[in-house]
């Protein structure tokens, strides 16, 4: 009994919740700089990066895109499992 794994859709979903997750990781860590922006004291770009992208939340979207990857991948062998496809 020999189930294929579909590597690449899975691979383009995990990636796409991971790029989900960092746009919004992002926006919450950045977000007092965002309203000075809209309110036109815009900070330097630097400054935004290093309270966005620490070692801490970089650990977590790999941790986690890890996880989606795991998730879809026991999901789509288990799916295979209950219905075979001859």
């Amino acid at each position: 009994m020999g189930t294929k794994i579909n590597h690449s859709k899975i691979i383009i979903r995990t990636l796409l919740k991971v790029l989900l997750m960092i746009f919004v990781i992002f926006t919450i860590n950045s977000w007092p700089s965002i309203e000075q922006s809209l309110k036109g004291n815009a900070p330097p770009f630097d400054y935004w990066l290093n309270h966005s992208f620490k070692p801490s939340n970089i650990i977590l979207i790999i941790g986690f895109g890890a996880y989606f990857y795991y998730k879809d991948c026991s999901d789509n062998k288990r799916d295979e499992v209950r219905s075979p496809q001859s």
